[in-house]
């Protein structure tokens, strides 16, 4: 028998067509479905189950108006969605898919078991009108039934822990998140779907986690209040909250896994959750009647729940279809190339440049990767920080409202979003130079949060809360998120030619100059004054936190304007964009805290600031059109 040619020493094999396989037809190897995720989905199944006998149990212990019966059969078809689909997954062997199925549903309900905890607290102001409606203004009591839907959130939420477990094991198969596409196998799943759909998956979630924040109800009822969730009792905004940063942390980790199977279960099991929240929502305020109606932010959440669930049921197909017209140009180039004589030498030369561009693409990728969570982490405490008391104080005493939180909320958040572009490999040397600026906004804003800490400190009997932990953690990760976005800078600019310096422009740097100073000016002076109130400026002295957390500030926009001065156009352009965004949140400072004073008028900082903001949109502008002369 003749032996067979080896292929390593042939100088060419002409590739064969092979269809792709990480579709609907035949998605990834088939397993048994194991253990672990069968657990899970049991444990999702008894959420279902508690979930649906709570209102026969009863919820609350007094009499009440009726649920809203469309309601109630729209919560529990909703909380049923999830673990019908994981067990659908089951019977089709994909393990894989039902865990991540679990784990996206199970993330959102840890938002979910928080506003529960205002059945327990206090009943009447939860607004669950598919469990029941106050007729009264008296105070209610919890029954057996809030804490059976407490329990079936848990359950769901322990689901989803075993089903990441059951993702993670079914992940370690030969073949899982296989592409017969070469640069699509073992690729993130943003990058096998394309820069359309994943933007408006991100785009969805982010209108998703704001839509929850924006009134669900309006009522005129007088004992059926619905206020704004920020002013809402801690379950309810801490849970509003939750729920949206669930989404968009399911989202980016679906964006960034490997297989587009596991992404889709995991982006429809979080959406469907979500539904079940301001799915009822819609639903009880349609027909609630009696001064009651939906309001805006259910109908936004609706859309962007939909928009959510329907990226989700396209990801597979659009993923294979990609790697089959990926897989035809690469046959077409292959075919073309098969008719010139080959360079061995050239060959050989080229993959290990290839190899060495794929490696330094794997070291950035960590940066941003690393600098990503960071970000996020620090938003995320932040958040919580400003929904928590920041401070203790003695039995009998009302708790003061520290409105600099609002400032705190809203720099977290905007972290949040801008960290999640980074763990998208098409979006991360973009976003990284505006990263590099916003942290120190995050961390400006935590800064005036905690100086109301030490001023409370003098009086007796007042403390530090546990919001205030949570804050000094937040400014903690927000400067290390600033020292990984420096590193991974560094490594960015290790794969890029230095050779050819930018040339600075004299009118980019003048204006950016100009910028600087008055971003310094608006940061220094006092962004708003009112009766009997002096505000604090850099002519004081000592600083207090605020103080030096605005210096902080005004410094990182400094440094940001000379490094864009001299920087490539993407890059100069983002540096400028977060600077933009950062003095935006400071600005917004004006009308989240200016109840805090009588007769607030808008003071030399806030008058500063917008042109500040103004100019640093200018030198953006400018950076752009430089590099494309």
């Amino acid at each position: 028998m003749a032996p067979s040619p080896d292929l390593r020493t042939s100088s060419r094999a002409k590739p064969e067509r092979i269809d792709a396989q990480d579709g609907f037809g035949s998605p990834e190897p088939s397993r048994g479905p194991g253990p672990v995720a069968i657990a899970a989905v049991v444990l999702a199944l008894l959420g279902v189950a508690a979930t649906a006998v709570a209102p026969v149990l009863g919820v609350i212990r007094q009499e009440t108006g009726p649920a809203v019966a469309a309601a109630a059969v729209t919560a529990l078809v909703c909380a049923a969605l999830a673990p019908a689909l994981a067990v659908l997954a089951l019977v089709g062997r994909r393990p894989a898919v039902a865990g991540t199925v679990l784990a996206g549903a199970g993330g959102v309900s840890v938002g979910l078991v928080v506003l529960d905890l205002q059945l327990l607290d206090d009943p009447i102001n939860a607004n669950r009108l598919e469990l029941f409606r106050p007729l009264t203004a008296a105070s209610l009591s919890a029954g057996p039934g809030a804490y059976a839907i407490l329990a079936g959130h848990v359950l769901v939420v322990l689901a989803g822990l075993l089903g990441l477990v059951a993702a993670a094991r079914a992940s370690n198969a030969d073949g899982y998140g296989h592409s017969d596409y070469p640069d699509h196998d073992g690729a993130g799943v943003g990058r096998r779907i394309g820069a359309g759909l994943s933007v408006l998956a991100v785009a969805a979630a982010v209108v998703l986690a704001a839509a929850l924040f924006a009134p669900p109800l309006r009522s005129t009822d007088p004992v059926l209040l619905v206020p704004a969730v920020i002013e809402s009792a801690a379950p309810m905004s801490l849970g509003a909250g939750l729920v949206g940063v669930a989404v968009l942390i399911v989202v980016a980790a679906a964006l960034a896994a490997i297989s587009p199977l596991g992404a889709a279960g995991a982006i429809v099991g979080a959406a469907v959750a979500a539904l079940g929240l301001v799915g009822v929502r819609l639903v009880a305020g349609l027909p609630a009647g009696d001064g009651v109606s939906v309001g805006p932010g259910s109908v936004v959440a609706i859309a962007a729940c939909a928009v959510l669930i329907a990226v989700g049921c396209v990801i597979p197909a659009a993923a294979a279809a990609r790697a089959r017209r990926g897989l035809a140009q690469l046959l077409a180039q292959s075919t073309a190339a098969a008719t010139a004589a080959p360079a061995a030498a050239g060959t050989t030369k080229s993959a290990a440049r290839a190899r060495a561009a794929a490696a330094e693409r794997a070291r950035v990728g960590r940066w941003h990767v690393a600098t990503a969570v960071a970000g996020i982490v620090a938003g995320l405490l932040g958040a919580v920080g400003a929904l928590l008391p920041v401070l203790s104080v003695p039995d009998g005493v009302p708790e003061p409202r520290i409105l600099a939180t609002r400032v705190v909320l809203l720099a977290g958040v905007v972290l949040v979003v801008a960290c999640v572009w980074l763990l998208l490999s098409e979006f991360a040397g973009l976003v990284r130079p505006a990263v590099g600026v916003l942290w120190a906004a995050q961390v400006m804003a935590v800064a005036a949060a905690l100086q109301a800490v030490v001023v409370a400190g003098d009086l007796p009997g007042f403390g530090p809360g546990p919001g205030a932990a949570l804050l000094a953690l937040s400014a903690v990760a927000a400067a290390a998120t600033g020292l990984l976005a420096l590193c991974a800078g560094s490594a960015e600019r290790d794969g890029i030619d230095t050779s050819v310096d930018v040339p600075v422009q004299l009118p980019v740097l003048i204006v950016g100059s100009v910028a600087a100073l008055v971003s310094v000016a608006a940061l220094g002076l006092p962004l708003y004054r009112g009766r009997d109130f002096g505000p604090d400026s850099f002519a004081q002295w000592p600083w207090g936190w605020d103080l030096w957390g605005r210096a902080l500030l005004a410094v990182v926009i400094a440094a940001a304007v000379l490094v864009a001065a001299r920087s490539r156009a993407a890059r100069g352009a983002s540096l400028m964009i977060g600077a933009v965004t950062g003095m935006s949140v400071y600005l917004m400072g004006w009308p989240l805290t200016r109840a805090r004073v009588a007769e607030p008028a808008m003071g030399a900082g806030a008058v500063c600031g917008l042109v500040a903001v103004a100019l640093l949109a200018v030198t953006a502008f400018m950076v752009v059109r430089r590099n494309r002369r």
